[in-house]
């Protein structure tokens, strides 16, 4: 064969394979269900870790594309509107305020972001706050809001555990009084604490995380171990490690919890992506004993959306056990859905998602019900389910102080 036939039949070849990729490619319908047989055919649409989710047996199912403003609280909404054009970065971490320095007095601080910094100071202000002062159970700080399952690689739930938490804003308040802010923690951005109830291996054990306005200052963990009655203090390097044996780090708190001014940013594509917004709700009958599909996942059909993302790479600046994480941010709610983290060696390490539903009452606020960590490297998971959190429910201050962790146990 001449050079001439074997560069037609190289050419043919490369447009046959062309030919067969677009013929795979598909742009989601509603009412499609994306499963591991057909995945492949929606790979423009999704990152690498929420298609190997559905590879390991996730099922998606495409519902219909919100309309423009229906997930938004409307109060966050109009303070989004009445405050545009007045944010500024006031330093290339990603502290966010007035011109004057004064704390940001709430909304989406960039409704149109011009930079993946912008973009990630909507989410701060959005998502790690669900468009509220602040949240815990409605029994009460001490009371359940969250039940973890620890699923080891067989897909089987081989134990169970019962957390309290809450949170409170610190600055940027818009709801509860104090407003604008709590009179002495001027300089703090959010307090935060996880307090484990059963099993007893893990009982009595108490976490608390202190943000701090200026992004570029690391934040101040504790622990308290019951065992040993005291409270230490933990590094911002031990961030990424396990939380009472799971595979939930402080930094993985919804997706992505850290300070902004401890990662860098870029956005790698602005596009259409399925994506939870909504619609995703607690629908297990029994919680001691669930029946996970597929071993992993809380439901049948995870409904996804096709909508607007910013897919952005952030790289961490601080020592931890991540190289990257990838995050599809909704391009006009500014909240996460899919996360994929990668190891040092940049090879896929975990897939985190994170639903959404919006809670009528009190409200509308958007509660974020699921949050699977799956585990590639070890096919281990852990599954948490916010049965009992509430937002802008009325809590002490002083509950988020160091000196009160040793009495949540009393």
């Amino acid at each position: 064969m001449n050079f001439n036939k074997i560069m037609k039949c190289s050419a043919s070849a490369l447009i046959l394979a062309s030919a067969s990729t677009l013929a795979l490619a598909k742009v989601p319908q509603v009412g499609d269900v994306i499963d591991a047989s057909n995945v492949d055919q929606y790979t423009d649409y999704m990152i690498e870790s929420a298609v190997e989710l559905v590879k390991k047996g996730q099922v998606l199912k495409v519902t219909p594309t919100s309309e423009k403003g229906a997930l938004i609280n409307p109060y966050y909404a109009e303070l989004t509107e009445k405050n545009k054009g007045k944010a500024r970065l006031l330093d290339e971490y990603g502290t966010v305020g007035l011109e004057d320095g004064s704390p940001w007095p709430g909304g989406s601080p960039f409704p149109e972001p011009k930079s993946a910094l912008e973009a990630m100071s909507n989410f701060q202000f959005t998502n790690i706050s669900t468009e509220s002062d602040q949240w815990t159970s409605n029994d009460g700080p001490y009371r359940p809001v969250s039940r973890f399952y620890y699923i080891n690689s067989d897909a089987k739930i081989y134990k169970t555990a019962l957390m309290a938490g809450g949170q409170v804003q610190m600055t940027s308040r818009t709801v509860i009084e104090p407003v604008p802010s709590i009179p002495g923690y001027e300089d703090e951005y959010l307090r935060r604490y996880l307090y484990f109830l059963e099993p007893y291996d893990v009982q009595g054990l108490v976490t608390l995380d202190i943000q701090f306005r200026d992004q570029s200052k690391l934040p101040e963990a504790y622990i308290y171990l019951p065992a040993f009655r005291r409270v230490r203090q933990v590094s911002a390097a031990n961030r990424a490690d396990s939380v009472a044996g799971s595979e939930l780090s402080q930094s993985d708190l919804g997706g992505f919890s850290d300070p902004l001014g401890l990662w860098k940013y870029k956005i790698l594509e602005k596009k259409e992506a399925l994506v939870n917004v909504t619609g995703t709700r607690i629908s297990i009958e029994n919680p001691d004993n669930p029946t996970l599909i597929n071993g992993y996942f809380p439901h049948e059909h995870r409904p996804v959306q096709l909508r607007e993302v910013y897919i952005i790479e952030a790289t961490p600046r601080y020592d931890t056990i991540y190289s990257k994480k990838i995050l599809t941010l909704d391009a006009e709610l500014f909240r996460l859905s899919d996360i994929g983290a990668y190891d040092l060696q940049g090879k896929l390490y975990k897939g985190i998602q994170q639903d959404w539903n919006m809670q009528k009452e009190p409200g509308p606020y958007n509660i974020a019900p699921w949050l699977l960590l799956y585990n590639f490297q070890t096919n281990g998971a852990t599954l948490l389910s916010n049965h009992g959190l509430k937002v802008n429910v009325p809590i002490d201050p002083a509950v988020f102080e160091k000196s009160n962790m040793k009495n949540f146990g009393r």
